[in-house]
């Protein structure tokens, strides 16, 4: 009674408060004290990455610090959240939601990493609702300028129909039904085997076409080829039409024989049929009535902010699983549904709230403390990418790079007349930086293929932080770097807080400044402050303050 109490009370207000209210109310149930609202310090940082993927500049954590009006944190998450940079933050989530760091058997059948990378980013920038990204990428084919790099979630996946099955019900439905290929789960009973063949009647006629005389991969389809399984455990057979979990079956429109392609699948040429199977699973599946569908995105939503799902796993929703906060999935979900699947609006709500700006820092005695009811800011670790672009913040490069832009921008001006959208010219600024931070990525991210996982540092990557040759080049003296500005200041306490604000964004205490003020003073000469300032950089990038999100 008090869960129904308190959705009512809260039903008038933004959802930021209705948030709040249900976590709060759970927290009271449990007798959990949550901690303390975040510093600015802190705020500043964690909102910068959940919103652009990167830590904030010196010249941004400053400016936020010195601004004393009540209104700040809401003015810079809608700053952030309209910026270029939240929407190319935004591409690099989904892409390794949806592609999982995958690399296609057949090298030839994929789309160009940055082709798919700017349609995402074109999506976000445009604040696409959710309904229409997922639509287009399962109606992609390859053919249609305005879509055709959303074809990469088949040909990624060798457009096989059975991994195909499997992800489509994982990532867009919340729902992994994988062991129901050969059986009813024995785990969970709502995993039927039928529903498996159900989503596999969608996708078993499709096919990867090579067009040589284009140099594209595109999907085609057949417009034949029935559904029939066997239980491996009951030996019983069954045969099913195109069907949702808890739908109906979509059964295929009658058509007479001899007509049933727009183009004949033949040598050299790609399956179009009259009707598509495919083309039915992208019309009914994007929808509020689709049973998982708005819940699964709006929870990863939510664990993208948090740390955390309200159903963990993320792809195991079930009645066995229960989400931890059953009325906040509601109400996230309703909202979301209601503002037209608008990932920008619940994202703005939830970083409006106070569970989400709250401390990581538990309260004095508070225990062990469940990560379910989010009585606090989750320790997280960077995300590879975020990683890899806060190292570049972090020791100047980006700065550096957009300074020479600007430089070659000027002696162009005369001659640019086209002004292209703000996301593309913020692509084309980081563009010089990109194949770096890939690289950097690539070393502290998980197996092609499988999930994000939780923050689980290797032996390799710590060595590769101790000894890559790329950590040295990253700090190296250069004009606009980090090291530079550093090397330019006398005093310790302001060169004491540069080197905190850019890398930890925060200002340094005290027995912070005394400590660089000791180490400086045993630099003899300029050789060893240059070296003295570069193992005081390294040393913070190395630390658990600068490598995790808290």
């Amino acid at each position: 009674m008090a869960g129904v109490l308190t959705v009512a009370a809260t039903a008038g207000g933004p959802l930021h408060q209705q948030i709040d209210a249900l976590v709060e109310q759970r927290l009271a149930e449990r007798n959990i004290v949550p901690s303390e609202t975040s510093s600015d310090a802190e705020f500043v940082r964690r909102i910068h990455l959940d919103l652009t993927g990167v830590i904030p500049t010196a010249g941004q954590v400053r400016s936020f610090l010195d601004d004393s009006s009540p209104d700040r944190r809401q003015r810079l998450i809608d700053e952030l959240i309209a910026s270029p940079d939240y929407a190319i933050h935004m591409a690099r989530v989904v892409d390794v939601m949806l592609i999982e760091r995958r690399i296609p058997t057949i090298r030839s059948y994929d789309v160009p990493s940055p082709a798919w990378r700017s349609y995402l980013t074109q999506a976000f920038a445009e604040n696409r609702p959710w309904d229409r990204i997922v639509r287009d990428i399962l109606t992609s084919d390859g053919t249609d300028e305005a879509n055709a790099a959303g074809v990469k979630f088949a040909l990624v996946r060798d457009v096989e129909p059975h991994l195909l099955t499997r992800d489509v019900g994982r990532l867009f439905l919340g729902i992994d039904l994988q062991c129901a290929r050969c059986h009813d789960d024995p785990r969970f009973d709502a995993y039927r085997q039928a529903d498996y063949f159900g989503i596999y009647a969608f996708l078993q006629r499709m096919t990867a076409f090579r067009d040589n005389k284009q140099n594209v991969s595109l999907v085609g389809e057949k417009a034949d080829g029935g559904t029939m399984f066997v239980s491996v455990f009951t030996a019983e057979s069954g045969e099913t039409s195109p069907r949702l979990p808890g739908g109906e079956m979509i059964i295929d429109p009658p058509l007479e024989e001899g007509n049933e392609y727009v183009v004949k699948p033949e040598a050299g040429e790609r399956g179009v049929p009259v009707y598509s199977r495919r083309l039915k699973l992208a019309e009914l599946l994007p929808r509020a009535e689709t049973q998982g569908f708005s819940r699964n995105i709006v929870n990863r939503i939510w664990a993208t902010m948090l740390g955390r799902g309200i159903v963990e796993p993320l792809d195991l929703h079930h009645p066995g699983n229960p989400p931890s906060h059953p009325e906040l999935l509601a109400a996230l979900d309703e909202y979301f549904v209601e503002e037209g699947f608008d990932t920008r609006a619940l994202m703005r709500e939830i970083a409006l709230s106070r569970t989400y700006q709250r401390s990581s820092m538990l309260p004095a005695d508070s225990g062990q403390i469940p990560a379910d009811v989010f009585a606090a800011a989750r320790l997280r670790g960077l995300k590879p990418e975020q990683f890899a672009w806060s190292l570049l913040q972090a020791t100047g490069r980006i700065e550096q790079c957009m300074e020479a832009l600007e430089t070659a921008q000027k002696s162009d001006e005369a001659t640019t007349t086209d002004e292209p959208p703000a996301w593309k010219t913020r692509l084309a600024q980081l563009e010089p930086l990109d194949r770096q931070a890939q690289q950097l990525a690539e070393v502290f991210a998980g197996l092609p293929g499988q999930p994000a996982g939780a923050f689980q540092p290797t032996v390799d990557q710590a060595l590769h932080l101790l000894n890559s040759p790329t950590m040295v080049s990253l700090i190296q003296n250069a004009p606009s770097t980090l090291l530079a500005r550093l090397l330019a200041i006398t005093d310790v306490k302001p060169l004491t807080e540069e080197l905190y604000l850019s890398v930890l964004s925060r200002r340094p205490d005290d027995s912070e400044v005394a400590e660089v003020g000791r180490v400086l003073e045993s630099a003899g000469s300029a050789e060893q402050e240059r070296e003295t300032l570069t193992t005081l950089v390294w040393g913070l990038l190395l630390s658990s303050e600068f490598r995790l999100n808290h």
